[in-house]
């Protein structure tokens, strides 16, 4: 079986032949049709040196051109512990031993893969921002100067996850300029921008407060006191009035859901097991009486 550079030598296509064949197009062809041909020969020459190198496979290749086939985070890991642990990717005919978290020894844990930590994908709620390159856009030329090719976008950016610390409950200044004239003085007050609404706290908020009041076991004062070091005071007695508020609005909802789930047949309580030392001082003294009776 022939290797990657034996293949390439039997391609009967050299430098040379493209190089007569870039002359002899310059003067038939159009400026544009001779551009997207120099264009196809350099990308070509390029992929052929690619093939040749050591080390290099054609799986390496195919992303390297096209980028990964998957979005799935999950599979473009897969396919990298892949490449790692193919045999014989330095063309010397050899194989690779065998990956130990593949076959592992009696009674050994199987390592996971992945790193364990969360995808960028996982972050749903993370607020996203896409930043263009600087310079480049698809269809420029390298700006390395010994390269004539050509860049393309990746279907997958490059991707940083940057955490910041926020309080719960954040809050918007918005000052709308007047204007009063001098002879009627009526007042001339600058629109509301879109999506601000008429509320002072939204439906978002009275939900955040419940969430952490009813959910988390957040106090009250403990949240009036943790908004405070924000510099966004947050009253406890004020908490408890956008909740009421809150609740309000969706308690038709609350009262039917409660009466759909009273029709049920069978209830299920998960109640955490917790010891009480006077009963566990009861019960191991009556299991001595029934050893002793027994």
């Amino acid at each position: 079986m022939m290797t990657k550079a034996e293949e390439i030598e039997r391609i009967d296509v050299t430098a040379d032949d493209l190089a007569r064949l870039l002359d002899r197009s310059r003067g038939v062809l159009s400026k544009e049709d001779y551009e997207i041909l120099e264009k196809v020969v350099a990308t070509f020459v390029y992929l052929a040196r690619l093939l040749g190198r050591q080390g290099m496979t054609i799986k390496e290749l195919r992303r390297l051109a096209f980028g990964p086939q998957s979005e799935k985070l999950s599979k473009i890991l897969d396919d990298l512990e892949e490449e790692k642990t193919q045999p014989g990717d330095a063309g010397d005919g050899g194989s690779a031993p065998p990956d130990e978290k593949e076959t592992p020894e009696a009674g050994a844990k199987v390592k996971k893969k992945g790193h364990g930590r969360n995808p960028a994908d996982a972050y749903e709620g993370a607020e996203k921002i896409f930043i263009p390159h600087e310079t480049l856009k698809p269809g420029d030329p390298c700006p390395d100067p010994a390269c004539k090719g050509t860049v393309y976008a990746l279907l997958h950016p490059k991707v940083l996850v940057r955490f910041r610390g926020q309080a719960p409950l954040g809050a918007k200044v918005i000052e709308l300029g007047q204007l009063r004239c001098n002879l009627c003085l009526q007042v001339f007050t600058a629109k509301a921008p879109e999506g601000v609404g008429t509320e002072k706290y939204d439906e978002t908020a009275g939900s955040m407060i419940g969430l952490l009041r009813y959910g988390t076991g957040v106090p009250w004062n403990r949240l009036e006191g943790l908004q405070a070091g924000f510099g966004i005071p947050l009253p406890a007695s004020t908490q408890w009035d956008v909740t009421e508020a809150a609740y309000k609005k969706i308690v038709i909802a609350f009262e039917h859901l409660k009466n759909e789930a009273a029709q049920g047949d069978v209830f299920y309580n998960d109640d955490t097991p917790m010891k009480i030392l006077s009963l566990m001082k009861e019960n191991k003294e009556r299991r001595k009486e029934k050893r002793g009776h027994g």
